[in-house]
């Protein structure tokens, strides 16, 4: 297994770790920059070596192996219901 698959896994795994990646992608969206290097050092600062061209190249990763995660809907949802028990 690739270390952005175990990554990958890691974060659907753990509720903090995808609380970061969505503040990532958040602040990315907002500044209108790329998510790719604060992704790869999230996943540095967690043991994991992916490089920001792996991020962009697997930015299709939502659904890989089948049913979207609540996590993975969340992403395309935008993810502004996160914790409010909405």
């Amino acid at each position: 297994m690739t270390d952005f698959n175990s990554f990958r896994n890691a974060v659907l795994e753990d509720d903090d770790l995808q609380e970061q990646v969505i503040s990532i992608i958040n602040t990315a969206t907002a500044n209108g920059s790329g998510m790719g290097d604060g992704i790869a050092t999230l996943a540095k600062n967690y043991g994991f070596t992916i490089t920001s061209e792996e991020v962009y190249a697997h930015q299709d990763f939502l659904g890989q192996d089948g049913d979207l995660t609540d996590f993975e809907l969340e992403l395309i949802s935008g993810g502004q219901n996160r914790g409010s028990g909405c």
